[in-house]
């Protein structure tokens, strides 16, 4: 695992974690879940491939040969992963055994003495002539009906409908302005903007406190306003563009770069 060639590269260094994060600015719970092997604990996969990038080569590894060492590390997990999934769906649902369907016994058809094949061509002539004689009552019952109905009708005139005047739209209250949506910069003290392009794990501290801290969606445009500075701290520095006073400052790194930014009042 990469953590544990990380950690033995760290101890054989004299060096503790207290040093890794003043050196890197990786936090050290990151650097103890990176330590051992516990990515669920990580912000994401892209950002932890670069807080293991800058781990590297703080402590003069070849950073190229240890995010390798990750990527295995990820495709050996996700294989595991797959593999006890598929063991748990085959427990849950144990193939089922087929049962051949037993034969059932055939009954002797029963008849009676003296039956013959003239018996059931005449028993089946007599029901076609009364099933003809039903017909022929039932359509002259209905025959009379209608002749009957037919005499007493009288021309129905449906009613004018009623027509309705179109009812004119009152027009719509004059709409609530919006307010500005990009205020002007706070000239007492400082004010950043920043646009995050993609992912990126942010913390901000503004005057000494942190006011924000966790992962930010890309297509977001934040402003942040304090009376004498504001630090960031990015996991994916190359994914931030940074405005001061309405001007950009450009990205302050690549991606996957972890750096500390600090902006004091012009």
């Amino acid at each position: 695992m990469v953590g544990y060639t990380l950690r033995q590269e760290r101890e054989r260094q004299n060096l503790t974690v207290s040093d890794i994060e003043e050196g890197t600015s990786i936090r050290a719970l990151y650097i103890e879940a990176i330590e051992a092997g516990e990515y669920d604990k990580l912000p994401g996969t892209i950002y932890t491939k670069g807080f293991i990038k800058n781990y590297a080569k703080f402590l003069g590894m070849d950073a190229d040969a240890v995010t390798k060492e990750f990527a295995n590390d990820l495709a050996e997990l996700a294989a595991e992963e797959d593999a006890a999934k598929a063991a748990e769906v085959a427990a849950d649902n144990p193939p089922a055994q087929e049962k051949t369907p037993e034969p059932k016994p055939v009954k002797p058809e029963k008849k009676s003495l003296g039956y013959s094949i003239q018996d059931d061509n005449s028993g089946s002539s007599s029901k076609l002539i009364i099933a003809a004689v039903v017909l022929i009552a039932a359509i002259a019952g209905g025959l009379w009906s209608w002749l009957s109905d037919s005499e007493g009708d009288v021309a129905k005139v449906n009613p004018p409908t009623e027509q309705t005047q179109p009812v004119e739209p009152t027009p719509a209250d004059n709409p609530t302005p919006v307010a500005n949506a990009n205020p002007a910069p706070n000239t007492d003290g400082v004010a950043i903007q920043a646009r995050f392009n993609d992912r990126c794990w942010t913390e901000v501290n503004v005057d000494g406190v942190v006011v924000q801290e966790g992962l930010i969606e890309g297509g977001q445009t934040l402003t942040w306003e304090g009376k004498n500075s504001i630090t960031f701290r990015l996991g994916n520095a190359g994914a931030v563009e940074f405005f001061q006073n309405g001007q950009s400052l450009g990205v302050q790194g690549g991606v996957g770069d972890v750096i500390d930014k600090t902006f004091t009042k012009q």
